[in-house]
């Protein structure tokens, strides 16, 4: 046993070392991740508003003829919902809902169960709606619409528990969020997205694509798995398939955290989470506030084969935001956001 303590503990000196040599600095790390292929993506770090890391990292499709650059668009998966839930906010805060409503109020066509559903309900995943049957149409390789989603909820007799009572997250609650600001701005929601959040705020190259595969692949990373094999799953959803570039969701954190698209009272209520154990997230997904101030923004979405993690800190003496886009999912990027961190020694 004394032979074999001394050896274990060189062994574990030795992986520290190697383990901080492969991390001296973010590019030399990112690019051993990319050699051994474990990342193909876009990294973007900023330290109080200044840039200080960007790269891109592998190809922009399966056919590995194109280069990515940050001028590529990832899809955002549920990093996405943060736009319903703020767009929801600007019209409470316009006079033109309240988050308490029922959502039969705006949404005439559903059943029964509508009326006992608030705004609220459905931003903090509290509703009671079930997950979107989506493994339904993919394994038949059908294509999912607006009318299947419609359907299946018109053929919902019950809600999985009262509203209010637990928590379930699920995609439901977006679309009917965006349905509801189409409702009462007498648009499609992703033109309100548009006008009121790409345009004023520097989204300069963000996109709501009608359907994927995409009509329009210009600058569009598309996902594939592993074995350079392209996704294959088809969606037709208004006002859910957004794909930003990293700056894009630089310019949309900058904004929204100088309270300049919504108030800070708004911003801290979607920054709420449900009164539950467990798993849970707010509408922006997970933000933490001290003295009346944010110090963590994270969020994580992933869809197909893509996959994104936004984290964003404030330590008082410094603001940084790392996000991390791929378009070949390893499950990683998480560990990649936090070691990027690691490296900076920010704490």
């Amino acid at each position: 046993m004394k032979r074999i303590f001394p050896t274990l503990l060189l062994l574990f000196i030795s992986i520290i070392l190697i383990n901080c040599k492969s991390h001296t600095s973010i590019d030399s790390y990112i690019k051993e991740l990319a050699a051994e292929g474990d990342f193909n993506g876009n990294v973007l770090v900023v330290k109080n508003g200044e840039t200080i890391y960007e790269n891109s990292f592998g190809f922009s499709n399966g056919s590995k003829t194109t280069k990515l650059t940050n001028q590529f668009r990832f899809d955002l998966g549920s990093v996405y919902k943060e736009f319903p839930a703020v767009s929801i906010m600007q019209l409470q805060e316009k006079g033109l809902l309240n988050t308490e409503d029922k959502i039969d109020i705006y949404l005439k066509d559903l059943p029964n169960w509508s009326s006992k559903i608030t705004i609220k309900n459905l931003l903090q995943y509290t509703s009671g709606l079930p997950k979107v049957a989506w493994d339904k149409y993919f394994e038949k390789d059908e294509r999912v619409t607006d009318q299947k989603i419609k359907n299946d909820l018109l053929n919902l007799n019950e809600l999985e528990f009262e509203p209010g009572s637990d928590y379930l997250y699920t995609n439901y609650s977006p679309i009917l969020l965006g349905q509801i600001v189409a409702n009462i701005t007498k648009q499609p929601f992703s033109e309100y997205v548009k006008e009121n959040l790409f345009i004023p705020f520097g989204l300069n190259n963000a996109k709501i694509h009608a359907e994927v595969p995409y009509l329009n692949k210009d600058l569009m990373a598309i996902p594939f798995d592993k074995n350079f094999k392209e996704d294959t799953y088809k969606v037709t959803i208004s006002g859910v398939i957004f794909s930003l570039t990293a700056k894009d969701i630089q310019n949309w954190l900058t904004n929204l955290h100088a309270f300049k698209i919504i108030s800070k009272v708004s911003l801290q209520f979607l920054s709420e989470e449900a009164d539950f154990w467990g798993n849970i997230q707010a509408p922006l997904g997970s933000v933490t506030w001290k003295n009346g101030i944010v110090k963590e923004h994270y969020h994580h979405g992933e869809a197909g084969n893509y996959e994104c993690i936004v984290k964003r800190f404030n330590n008082d003496k410094d603001l940084l935001t790392i996000i991390v886009q791929a378009n070949q999912k390893h499950g990683n990027v998480m560990d990649i956001a936090d070691d990027i961190k690691s490296i900076l020694k920010y704490n």
